[in-house]
């Protein structure tokens, strides 16, 4: 009898085995998995562990181009520097750096660190150490004396996702001084310098640093490292700035 029944239990048994997977279920499209996890998007870009990768295959050549208004004829060289890499063509160069190889441990350093450079921001023996990545001090020996203190609204285009007033480090107003003009509006903080044509721009615990040295004038250069520094703030906020291990 009961080899009987285990014989009728067969069919059923052999069926709930054969029963195919339900190919319209939208999870199994494309090749997607319903089991498939999705990273949250910013969470890369806060860690201290990512290293960068090189800042000119971020941009792409194909963008330079356009940025620069240069014909897919023209020579465009790549080159690398010991702190970044650089475009070249018919005598002009566009630098483009982070300042270290690795994103600051902190946002409270990354912030220290960019108002030692070009804020003027004397030295406080709280803070913690805030030696870049590179092994260099950030001082603020070099950067020229305060001769124009106004304040610019922290009114960011790129806002830090993930950051608000609560969790954000109290960061003062980005100021005038010197050879530095502040730039509003790009990432948590930004200066200009004209001489120079050089974009330094601080966004979360990054900070990013853009040199156009070409023969347009200063306000064409400024457009164009800020449209440089506005891409990179993209790919980091889209996780796409670190190295491919």
């Amino acid at each position: 009898m009961k080899i009987k029944s285990l014989i009728l239990a067969l069919p059923v048994l052999c069926f709930a085995c054969g029963t195919a997977t339900d190919t319209s279920d939208p999870a199994y499209q494309d090749g997607a998995s319903p089991i498939l996890a999705k990273r949250v998007t910013g969470v890369q870009m806060l860690t201290s562990n990512a290293i960068y990768d090189n800042p000119c295959d971020i941009l792409g050549e194909e963008f330079v181009r356009h940025t620069f208004s240069l014909d897919e004829k023209a020579e465009l060289n790549e080159i690398a520097e010991h702190d970044g890499c650089a475009f070249e063509w018919a005598g002009n160069k566009v630098l483009v750096s982070f300042n270290g190889r690795k994103p600051y441990r902190s946002i409270y350093i990354a912030t220290d660190t960019f108002d030692k450079l070009y804020q003027g921001k004397e030295a406080e023996e709280e803070m913690p150490d805030v030696k870049t990545d590179t092994g260099e001090e950030a001082t603020a020996a070099d950067t020229p004396p305060v001769t124009d203190t106004t304040e610019h609204a922290p009114a960011q285009s790129h806002p830090s996702p993930g950051l608000t007033e609560a969790t954000r480090p109290h960061m003062k107003p980005t100021v005038s001084q010197g050879s530095y003009e502040a730039v509003p509006g790009l990432g948590d903080k930004a200066v200009w310098n004209p001489t120079t044509g050089a974009m330094h721009v601080l966004y979360i615990n990054h900070i990013i640093n853009v040199t156009v040295e070409t023969k347009g004038k200063a306000e064409v250069r400024k457009e164009q490292a800020q449209s440089m520094a506005e891409v990179l703030i993209e790919k980091i906020a889209e996780d796409e700035y670190t190295r491919r291990l």
